[in-house]
C-alpha cells in the first residue's frame, strides 16, 4: 500500500482518528498550549505517530509509547526514545505528519537525529530536554551495554521514502561510529503501510490460529491444565513462523535477538535432519483453547491434528527461526525432521502460573548449560587439583556458595579469566558481549577451547589471580584518570586484562602476580602502561564520537587494537628484563627435575600421545598422516629438551604440544597444555609422572 490515489483520504481518515482515540488522553501537551488549534494537531499527530513507531518496535501498550515520547524544544531531533526489555536493543525515532500522507525525511530532518545521536553516544546531555533527561539513566545504561543495537527510525506518514541527501547521510552512521565490519547502528523507516496494517492489527485484536499435526507416540495430560507433549514435522512448525512471524511468539519474546539465525542449528538440521530430535528442546506453546481431530483411531499416541486458538510461543523462538531457515535452504528437510512440541492450554489459568511458565523458559537453556558442565570430568578434575595441590576451592556446581577470594574462585570466574589469556583475542571480544560465551562449547562459544583438555589446576589459579589484580587495579586507576580513559577501562576491561596475561606469557603468570603481590606498585604501573596505550590506540583508530562498548566487543577491532599495542608493550617488556619476577623463587619445572636425576639418557626415543578424545579426534588423522609426527628425542636441555622428527628442531614439552596443535590447524585449541604429561618415556610413563616420582608433585611446575 503506497498511500497514494482515491483512497488516500480514507486511509488517512482511519489512522488519524485511530491516533486520536488511541493516545489524545495519554501524550504530553502542554507545552504546545499557547500553539493555534492546527499547530497543537500537527505536533500531536507528530508525536501520537512517534508513540505508534514505538509500539510497532516493541510491542508494548499505548500507555509505554506515549511516555517514550520526547517531541519538544531541546529534543536533538529526536521524537522518541524506544528500549527492549532485555536492553539489546535501543530505537532513536524521528516522526514526521503529513494529512495526505506524502511526508519524508530530508537532510536536515537527518542532520538533526544523527547530530543527537552523536551528543547522547559522547556524554554530552545538558541541554537536552525534560523528557529525554527523564530517560538518560536508560539511555546510558543502553549506550554502555556491549550487546546493545543502536537503530535509527525515520517514522513517515508517506510511502516510507527518504530524500537522497537524508539516505546517503543516514548510510555514514554506522562507519561514522566505528561499526563498519560490525554495524549496531541500524536504520529503519516505517511509512503509510506500516501505520496503517498496525493501527487495523491493533483495531482487530486477531489472536493467532494454528494447528500442530502430532506424529505417532504423543501423549497427554488433562489436569489441572490440558497439555500435549509429541513431536510435528520440521516443514510445520516452519510454516507457522513464515505465516506469522513474531505474531506467533509471547510478547516478551518479540523484543529478544531472535533475527539472530543459530547457523550452527541450521546446518544440523540440513546435515542430519533425523537427528534433530534427539538434540533439539524443541518448542513450547501456550494457547487459550485447543481441539484433537483424530485421522483414524480416537486412542491417545495414535496421529493427530490439534487446533490452537491464541497460540503464542514461550520457549523454543530460535528453533523455530532455524528451522524455518533450514527448510527454506533445503525443502528436504521438512519432510525428514521432526520437532519436539509442548502444547499448554493456559484459558483458565492464574496470572501468576504465566508468569511462572514464561520465567521457566527463559531460564531453561541457561540450566541446560550449567547441568553439561558439571557433568564434566574434566570440571571434577581441576577441583581435585585445587584442593591437593593448592589447598583451594573450585566450585562449578549449582547451589554451592562462592568461596572467598583468597580460598579459591568458582567456575565462571576461570573461564573469564582463561579467555582474557587465551592468545585468539576474539574470545575477549566475545565475552565482552556475552558472558554466556564461556559457557557454551564449540562453535557456539568457547568451553571447549577452555576447558576440552582441563588446564593445571595451578596454571587456572594463577591466570585467575592475574585477572583479578588487573581489574582491582583498573579501579585504582580510574580515580585519576582522563573522562575518556575512564570509558576505555571500563569497556575494555577484559581486554586489558587479555593484553596484561599475553605480555607476561602464560608460564610467567604465577610469578608475575607473585612479584605483584610483593610490590603494589608492580602491577599499578604494568596495567598503567597498557591503559596509557590502549586509550591512545581506541582514539586514534576509531575517534572519540565511537560506541566503545560495541568497539570492545567486535573481534576485528579487538584484533586492531591489540596489535596497535603489541609494539609499545615489547619495549616496556624488554625494560623489565631485570624486573622483581626475574627474582621471585621458581618451582623446578619437571624437565629440571629429570634432568638434575639425570633420569633419561640423551638419544631417548619418546612417544606423543593425545591427553584427551577431543584431541584426538582434533588432530589425531593429521598426526597419523606421518608417523614421524608422533615422535621426539630427548636431549638434556633445560629449555628445549626435545628435538621433533618431524623438523629436527628443539621445543620445550608443551612448546611442542602447541607447535603441533598449530602445524594441525585444530582452531579449537585449549588455551594451556601439559606439555609433561602428553610426553610417553616408552615402557614406562610420561614426563610429568617420572619427575612426580623423583620429587612431590605439589612442589613441580606444571608447564615447560
Amino acid at each position: 500500500m503506497n498511500g497514494t490515489g482515491d483512497d488516500l483520504p480514507d486511509v488517512m481518515r482511519f489512522l488519524r482518528g485511530y491516533l486520536t482515540e488511541t493516545f489524545a488522553d495519554l501524550i504530553d501537551m502542554g507545552d504546545l498550549n499557547r500553539y493555534p488549534s492546527a499547530g497543537r494537531d500537527l505536533g500531536f499527530l507528530s508525536r501520537a505517530l512517534a508513540a505508534q513507531a514505538v509500539r510497532i518496535l516493541t510491542q508494548c501498550s499505548a500507555q509505554e509509547a506515549a511516555a517514550a515520547v520526547t517531541d519538544g524544544a531541546d529534543d536533538n531531533g529526536i521524537d522518541a526514545v524506544a528500549f527492549s526489555p532485555n536492553g539489546s536493543d535501543i530505537w532513536f525515532i524521528q516522526a514526521k505528519w503529513s494529512d495526505r500522507g506524502r511526508a519524508v525525511l530530508g537532510k536536515d530532518g537527518a542532520l538533526k537525529l544523527v547530530a543527537g545521536l552523536r551528543r547522547l553516544a559522547s556524554g554530552h546531555y545538558e541541554g537536552v530536554n525534560a523528557k529525554i533527561n527523564r530517560q538518560l539513566t536508560r539511555i546510558d545504561e543502553a549506550l554502555s551495554s556491549p550487546q546493545c543495537t543502536v537503530h535509527l527510525v525515520a517514522a513517515l506518514a508517506g510511502d516510507g521514502q527518504l530524500t537522497h541527501q537524508a539516505e546517503q547521510r543516514l548510510a555514514r552512521v554506522g562507519e561514522e561510529f566505528g561499526f563498519d565490519g560490525r554495524t549496531p547502528v541500524k536504520v529503519h523507516t516505517l511509512g503509510l503501510a506500516d501505520f496503517h496494517s498496525s493501527a487495523r492489527l491493533h483495531t482487530a485484536h486477531a489472536p493467532v490460529r494454528i494447528t500442530a499435526t502430532l506424529t505417532q507416540g504423543w501423549h497427554a495430560v488433562h489436569t489441572p491444565y490440558p497439555a500435549y507433549i509429541g513431536s510435528v514435522p520440521a516443514g510445520e512448525a516452519a510454516a507457522w513462523f513464515e505465516a506469522h512471524g513474531s505474531h506467533l511468539l509471547a510478547p516478551a519474546l518479540r523484543n529478544a535477538r531472535n533475527d539472530r539465525i543459530d547457523q550452527t542449528l541450521v546446518e544440523q538440521l540440513i546435515s542430519e535432519p533425523e537427528h534433530f530430535w534427539y538434540l533439539s528442546s524443541g518448542v513450547t506453546i501456550l494457547c487459550d483453547s485447543v481441539r484433537a481431530q483424530f485421522f483414524a483411531r480416537r486412542i491417545p499416541g495414535e496421529p493427530a491434528r490439534l487446533e490452537l486458538e491464541n497460540a503464542r510461543v514461550i520457549n523454543g523462538a530460535s528453533t523455530l527461526a532455524a528451522v524455518a531457515h533450514a527448510v527454506a535452504r533445503h525443502p528436504a528437510t521438512a519432510e525428514h525432521a521432526l520437532v519436539p512440541l509442548r502444547v499448554i492450554c493456559v484459558d483458565n489459568a492464574p496470572e501468576r502460573f504465566l508468569s511462572q511458565l514464561t520465567t521457566a523458559s527463559q531460564s531453561d537453556s541457561s540450566a541446560d548449560l550449567l547441568d553439561r558442565i558439571e557433568a564434566d570430568p574434566q570440571q571434577l578434575q581441576i577441583r581435585e587439583e585445587f584442593a591437593a595441590e593448592l589447598g583451594k576451592h573450585y566450585v562449578f556446581k549449582r547451589g554451592t556458595p562462592p568461596p572467598a577470594p583468597s580460598a579459591g574462585c568458582t567456575m565462571q570466574e576461570a573461564a573469564v579469566a582463561l579467555a582474557c589469556a587465551h592468545p585468539d583475542v576474539s574470545l575477549t571480544a566475545h565475552t565482552s558481549a556475552d558472558l554466556e560465551y564461556v559457557l557454551l562449547p564449540s562453535p557456539a562459544g568457547a568451553y571447549t577451547r577452555l576447558f576440552g583438555q582441563a588446564p593445571p589446576g595451578r596454571q587456572i589459579w594463577a591466570v585467575v589471580q592475574a585477572h583479578r589484580l588487573v581489574q582491582s587495579t583498573l579501579a585504582d586507576i580510574a580515580r585519576a584518570a582522563s573522562p575518556w580513559t575512564r570509558d576505555v577501562m571500563e569497556h575494555g576491561n577484559l581486554l586489558i586484562s587479555h593484553l596484561v596475561l599475553q605480555s607476561i606469557g602464560l608460564e610467567e603468570t604465577e610469578y608475575w602476580v607473585q612479584s605483584a603481590q610483593e610490590s603494589q606498585d608492580w602491577a599499578l604501573e604494568w596495567t598503567k602502561d597498557i591503559v596509557r596505550a590502549l586509550a591512545s590506540a581506541a582514539k586514534n583508530l576509531y575517534g572519540q564520537n565511537v560506541f566503545l562498548a560495541s568497539v570492545f566487543t567486535d573481534a576485528h577491532k579487538c584484533r586492531r587494537l591489540a596489535e596497535a599495542v603489541t609494539g609499545e608493550l615489547a619495549t616496556l617488556n624488554q625494560a623489565r628484563n631485570d624486573s622483581p619476577a626475574a627474582h621471585v623463587r621458581r618451582r623446578p619445572s619437571s624437565v629440571s627435575v629429570l634432568i638434575d636425576h639425570a633420569r633419561i639418557p640423551d638419544g631417548t626415543r619418546l612417544i606423543y600421545r593425545p591427553s584427551s578424545p577431543v584431541e584426538d579426534q582434533a588432530i589425531g588423522d593429521w598426526l597419523r598422516e606421518d608417523p614421524r609426527r608422533y615422535l621426539a628425542t630427548w636431549v638434556n636441555d633445560r629449555q628445549r629438551p626435545l628435538i621433533w622428527e618431524a623438523d629436527q628442531q628443539a621445543y620445550s614439552p608443551s612448546g611442542l604440544v602447541m607447535h603441533i596443535w598449530r602445524e594441525a590447524r585444530w582452531n579449537e585449541a585449549p588455551v594451556a597444555v601439559r606439555g609433561p604429561a602428553s610426553w610417553y618415556l616408552p615402557g614406562e610413563s610420561t614426563l610429568a609422572d617420572l619427575a612426580g616420582q623423583l620429587t612431590p608433585r605439589a612442589a613441580l611446575d606444571g608447564g615447560a
